[in-house]
Formats: structure tokens, C-alpha cells, sequence
């Protein structure tokens, strides 16, 4: 009887090696892709965010500056309130206490976390310069530039006063879901760490009337303001500078 042999073949090592590249290549390409997808959806998520704080904005300030606090003949204050924001909230703390669970359950009782709403109302009186860009400095208090809650009121007018550190942003607080412990961890969107401030100047634009002064330029349009909101995410105090993520620019009128 023929006994019949053969040869069995395999890959040989060159083989394996082409393989193993032709997947490693395709691998990364495919982790860049997972990554990418990952980061483009949390910057949506931040612009859907950032646009929300933005409309509300420009919602309560309109209704904010159809109705001044009349002062006297010639001083209007205005106040403004954004539900939800906090001018003390520190999401550190907040971390500390409630996440961790590093305080004892009586220490947890967070009914006035971030202050009582009426404690973040804050008042301020709209500027009277005409803006002129080129000398404006943000970072200092002018008249031609009013920014909340940096130039924060009273009530009767005067610069207000806090226990601590002048705010220089308003901060978002954790919804009531999160307060009442009824969901742990963070947001999914990290609610607690965005920030805004609202600035507002004078519009530049002028109405279709010469002036009265003779000059020969147009009558400004006393009423117009422009509000600047910026929305930031992680805002460090102190000479840190931070750059918002989004700016945005609306028109409104003031009554007085």
C-alpha cells in the first residue's frame, strides 16, 4: 500500500508581520476616529450649553432693562438675576461636601448653597460714555463699560460689598436633582463648571437726524445698548487670564 504524503504550508513570519502593520494601522485609524467623535461631542455639548446661557441672557435682560429703578430724576439702576447661577457657588467645595460624602450628614443640609437667589441679584446702572474701542480696557472699571457682576450695585445705588472676593463671573449651580442627592456623580454635561459675565456699552450707531450740537454728525441713538455675553469653562481667580469659549453679541433697548 502507497502511503501518500504531503506538505502542510502556514504563514511564514513576513506574513505575520504585514498582518499584524495592516491591522495596527487600521486600529489607530479607528481609535482617531473614536477620539475625534468623542471631542467634537462634548464641544457640541459646550456650544448647545453655551447658546442656552446666551438666549436666556438676552431674555432677562431685555426684560430687565424695560423696567429701571428709578433712583432719582436722573439715576435709573437695573437689576438682573439669572436662575440657577450663583455668585459664591464653588464647585470645589460643592465636591467636597456633597460628592465625596466627606462631611458629616448634618453638615450636608444645602438649602442655601450658593447663597439665597436673592442674594445673587445684583443691580448696576448702564454706562454714559459713547464707546471707543481703542482706549477700552476690560479689565478696569470705566464709564464706558459696564460688566455684571463685576460692577455690582445695591439696591440704593452704591457699590455693594461682599464677604468675600468680588465676583467676576456668575457660576452655574447643579439642578435640584443633584442637590436633593437623588443622582450621584457629576452632570453628564458638567453643569457646575460653566461661567458668564455680561458686559454692556453704548451702541455706535446713530439715528437718520443731524445732532443738535451743529457738528454736522448724526444723533446717536441714546437708547440702544449693546450686551456682550461670555461664556467660560473652568474660570480660575487671580491674575489667570481666561479666555471665553464663546462670545456673543445682541442689541437692546433701555427704558429710563
Amino acid at each position: 500500500m502507497r502511503r501518500i504524503t504531503g506538505t502542510r504550508k502556514g504563514f511564514t513570519l513576513t506574513e505575520i508581520l504585514v498582518a499584524l502593520a495592516i491591522f495596527a494601522l487600521g486600529g489607530t485609524a479607528i481609535m482617531a476616529l473614536f477620539i475625534t467623535n468623542v471631542r467634537l461631542s462634548r464641544q457640541a455639548m459646550d456650544y448647545t450649553r453655551a447658546a442656552e446661557i446666551t438666549r436666556n441672557v438676552r431674555s432677562l435682560m431685555t426684560q430687565s432693562l424695560s423696567r429701571p429703578i428709578n433712583l432719582n430724576k436722573d439715576d435709573n439702576i437695573y437689576a438682573f438675576y439669572y436662575p440657577g447661577s450663583s455668585l459664591s457657588f464653588n464647585p470645589d467645595t460643592y465636591r467636597e461636601r456633597f460628592e465625596t460624602g466627606a462631611t458629616s450628614s448634618g453638615e450636608t443640609n444645602e438649602a442655601n448653597i450658593g447663597n439665597p437667589p436673592t442674594d445673587n441679584i445684583v443691580f448696576f446702572r448702564l454706562p454714559k460714555q459713547m464707546f471707543n474701542s481703542p482706549a477700552i480696557n476690560y479689565q478696569e472699571p470705566t464709564g464706558q463699560l459696564t460688566v455684571i457682576p463685576r460692577d455690582t450695585l445695591t439696591s440704593a445705588g452704591t457699590s455693594r460689598s461682599f464677604d468675600g472676593p468680588r465676583p467676576q463671573v456668575f457660576r452655574l449651580m447643579p439642578d435640584a436633582l443633584r442637590r436633593s442627592r437623588a443622582i450621584d456623580g457629576l452632570d453628564p454635561d458638567d453643569r457646575m463648571s460653566y461661567q458668564f459675565d455680561v458686559s454692556i456699552r453704548r451702541s455706535v450707531q446713530r439715528a437718520s437726524v443731524d445732532a443738535t450740537d451743529a457738528s454736522g454728525a448724526k444723533q446717536p441713538l441714546e437708547d440702544l445698548f449693546v450686551v456682550h455675553v461670555r461664556v467660560y469653562k473652568g474660570f480660575e481667580f487671580g491674575d489667570v487670564v481666561n479666555d471665553p469659549y464663546f462670545e456673543w453679541d445682541f442689541y437692546v433697548n433701555a427704558s429710563k
